[in-house]
């Protein structure tokens, strides 16, 4: 929220009430006024000084005021700002009690110059001599807004420069402050590079800042009569008409070297554009002398709807862009009610609106129009009460905020798309049906739809299970036996998502389609649908689908589903790896509870024996061998639990915190040439014992001087562990094994076979999934096992390599591996 305030215009504060109200709070964006909230903080600036000393009287007695009479109110004054311009601003103030004893006046202030600027001259053009604006001649216009804009500041003097109709000279300067000597030195001038600020914008077309006169090469031919004139800096901006036509400039000097910050070039520019629609409306009267002429091309060219109303809301006058946009014609729009083309939410409003703007001459507010194809136009209105024809009128600016209200959607999505996400992760002692309850559900609230559903894939894609449709599906839903399971081959629409593997986006459902089925009587009707397939790896885990949003999908829908249900995802398979470190841990305490239940009979039956007399050393052959032998074989069966637990054990727990370390993004890799025989001569002699205590034959083809690979050797070291380890565990007792390795273009090929009893070929590819689905029933749909062989295939992507699988069932397995050699330079 700090950011999102620190970014915006609106300054956020808090003042203590005391004298010349010191300020406990302040938003960052105070800086757009030259201070940091540090100067308030320590006690340098208090807020008082920040007020024009011509308003301060009225401010601080207001500011006063509040405190013993009005629990809030709106005022609007001048500052001053760090660089000494004078600026308006509007404080919407309120009084807050944090005890008897501490006061504070909270609330929001926002530059409002602008605004301000513009309301002077509208009010200077009316009264100006006590003639109608009409009258009031082009140079008496631009000199008014010439003067105003001088106000912002001490040592700065404006003027507006315009062109002769041929576009070569300088006709005419309007500068009421402006030395005379000056005006006529400028007049006549031909417009080019180097003649003066002015001369070249207007050449070059474009806006000319000058910082210091008396250096820069504009001024070398004209620089004495600057001196002269004590003109040190000059920042020039274009007058342009609504066509683009160049009309002029309008020009800031200042008596001593200035260089424009962000908030200049807005005002240079706000005040040429004022000085545009000036002169480009006097042009049109005194060229064609047809006013009403010049005020419909303004009226039908301006980009917002503009409406003329009487008190009671019957419509005047409309410009073009109302009917454009609206899509009547303009004698309809006149003749029908203007509650004909409103929301009953705004005709509530209406009346009360009215007596606002009689009230207060102006008001702003959101509205909305209905269009003629029956969409709504979101409307902001700035409304004012104006003498329209001899009688008071209201006219209406209505700016369409259609892609402003998209933004503030978007933002509220987004901030319950991280509060879902975050929901999401807090679940971890949830049960695995509430998680994808909550998940399916949050995938149709969040995406504005009206049903969804989930479904999750059986080990070999072929099968789409559902799991669950959201409530208004089933309470929609007609059809009384619902069909789970979904075969892909036989699904319509629905399993293009698995088919194509990617999202598909359905914005108009009742269009004829050949990948449609059909779906059966009582079925809930689609009007819109998507359905997005998610990944572990290259295998499609699940599918979830969302229906019957009034707008289209499209990709942002697609982004949220996707982050929602990997969430999912990789919380079910966490719950999963804990559920299965959980199981193998009891499975270990119970092996070595029955192995030391075995050496205490063992034990207690030695102690008996010597506590009779017996030597021990020399009367073992007095025990019962078939008692020994059956002790051995407890030991052993403990012993080999105990090892087949401890060392599946220790691939669920590397796995997990390989996983963690994964999404994390902390699995790094350090590329070197590295040694393939020495890599590989480390991981056998590792693994030597286990290979003897199997009584397996290790044939090796390691040719010598084999050139180096690209690897990451301690990444590279784990991988063969996993691999040989893998065909060791495979391989019956006095079997054998391989570990072959060739030379083969730009890679080096490692082949690890072992002789046991073969993979069945539909089993292949699962194997390198992240979790390996053990039971397709939907009882046990999360049951799975995670594979070290999905370890090594991220190994091998990490050092764009290769890894596969061959084998046949009796016929023993081929892991093969390519990894890239070391080049020079790469």
């Amino acid at each position: 929220m700090e950011s999102i305030i620190n970014n915006s215009p609106i300054i956020v504060i808090s003042r203590r009430i005391e004298k010349d109200f010191p300020v406990k709070y302040i938003s960052n964006n105070i800086r757009q006024f030259g201070y940091t909230p540090e100067d308030f903080y320590s006690g340098e600036i208090k807020y008082a000084d920040l007020v024009h000393p011509d308003d301060r009287k009225v401010v601080l007695k207001a500011l006063k005021y509040l405190n013993r009479q009005l629990p809030e109110f709106i005022q609007e004054y001048r500052i001053v700002s760090r660089f000494g311009e004078v600026r308006y601003v509007e404080d919407r103030v309120r009084i807050k009690r944090y005890d008897d004893d501490d006061l504070h006046l909270e609330g929001t202030i926002i530059d409002i110059t602008e605004r301000k600027h513009n309301e002077m001259i509208t009010h200077q053009q009316k009264k100006h001599n006590g003639k109608p604006y009409t009258e009031i001649s082009l140079d008496d216009v631009l000199g008014l807004l010439v003067t105003n804009a001088e106000r912002i500041r001490d040592g700065l003097t404006c003027a507006v420069m315009l062109l002769d109709k041929e576009k070569k000279h300088i006709c005419r300067v309007i500068s009421p402050n402006l030395p005379a000597f000056y005006k006529e030195a400028m007049e006549g001038l031909d417009i080019g590079y180097g003649v003066c600020s002015g001369g070249t914008a207007l050449y070059m077309g474009e806006r000319v800042i000058v910082e210091n006169i008396e250096v820069h090469p504009y001024w070398a031919l004209h620089r004495d009569i600057a001196k002269k004139a004590g003109l040190k800096a000059s920042w020039a901006e274009l007058i342009k008409s609504s066509t683009g036509e160049i009309l002029g400039v309008f020009l800031m000097y200042f008596n001593f070297p200035n260089a424009p910050k962000k908030t200049c070039y807005e005002y240079l520019k706000a005040n040429a554009d004022l000085a545009a629609i000036e002169i480009e409306h006097r042009v049109v009267n005194e060229t064609f002398r047809e006013s009403d002429h010049k005020f419909k091309t303004i009226f039908n060219n301006i980009n917002d709807q503009i409406y003329v109303s009487e008190l009671n809301g019957n419509l005047i006058d409309v410009n073009k862009v109302v009917v454009d946009d609206l899509g009547y014609s303009k004698e309809l729009i006149l003749k029908s009610s203007p509650m004909d083309i409103v929301p009953s939410w705004y005709v509530q409003r209406a009346s009360e609106l009215i007596k606002i703007i009689e009230r207060d001459h102006k008001a702003m507010y959101e509205a909305a129009a209905i269009c003629r194809d029956g969409s709504i136009i979101p409307l902001e209105i700035n409304a004012r009460m104006i003498n329209y024809n001899g009688k008071k009128t209201i006219l209406s600016v209505a700016r369409d905020i259609t892609e402003r209200k998209k933004a503030e959607k978007a933002k509220e999505l987004n901030e319950s798309r991280l509060e879902a996400l975050i929901k999401l992760n807090e679940m971890t002692g949830a049960s695995l049906d509430e998680i994808a309850e909550f998940v399916k559900e949050e995938a149709v609230r969040l995406t504005d739809s009206k049903l969804g559903y989930l479904a999750f894939m059986n080990a070999d894609e072929t099968d789409l299970i559902m799991h669950s449709w959201s409530k208004t599906a089933m309470g929609e839903c007609a059809i009384k036996d619902k069909e789970f399971i979904y075969p892909v081959k036989d699904t319509g629409l629905w399993g293009e998502a698995i088919r194509q593997r990617k999202s598909i986006i359905t914005n108009d459902y009742e269009a004829s389609s050949p990948l449609k089925k059909g779906y059966p009587e009582g079925h809930v009707k689609l009007t819109r649908h998507m359905n997005v397939p998610i990944f572990d790896g290259e295998h499609i885990v699940a599918v979830v689908g969302v229906a019957n949003k009034e707008e289209d999908y499209d990709e942002s829908d697609v982004r949220q589903l996707t982050l929602l249900m990997q969430g999912m995802w990789k919380l079910i398979q966490r719950k999963q790896l804990i559920g299965a470190l959980s199981k193998y841990s009891e499975e270990l305490l119970k092996a070595n509870t029955k192995l030391r239940s075995v050496n205490m009979i063992k034990a207690e039956f030695i102690e008996e024996y010597m506590n009779n007399g017996h030597e021990l050393l020399h009367s073992f052959d007095i025990l019962d061998d078939e008692t020994l032998n059956l002790l051995d074989d407890s030991q052993k069966e403990a012993i080999s639990i105990m090892l087949n637990n401890s060392e599946r054990l220790k691939l669920l727990i590397d796995a997990v915190l390989y996983s963690d370390l994964q999404q994390s993004g902390r699995i790094t890799y350090s590329f070197e040439p590295v040694s393939i025989e020495n890599v590989l001569s480390d991981v056998l002699l590792n693994q030597i014992l286990l290979i003897d205590e199997k009584g397996l034959l290790l044939e090796k083809e390691i040719p010598n001087g084999l050139p180096p690979v690209k690897a990451d050797k301690e990444k590279l070291k784990e991988m063969f562990v996993y691999l040989i380890h893998n065909a060791i565990n495979l391989t019956p007792k006095g079997n054998s094994i391989g570990v072959d390795v060739s030379d083969e273009s730009s890679y080096l090929h490692v082949t690890i076979t072992d002789t046991g009893e073969g993979i069945d070929k539909s089993l292949i590819p699962r194997l390198f999934y992240k979790m390996y689905q053990a039971d397709d029933s939907i009882a046990r749909m999360f049951q799975g096992f995670e594979s070290s062989l999905y370890i090594c295939k991220d190994t091998v992507a990490a050092h764009n390599g290769n890894i596969w699988i061959e084998s046949e069932k009796g016929l023993g397995s081929s892991f093969h591996v390519k990894i890239p050699k070391w080049v020079e330079g790469n």
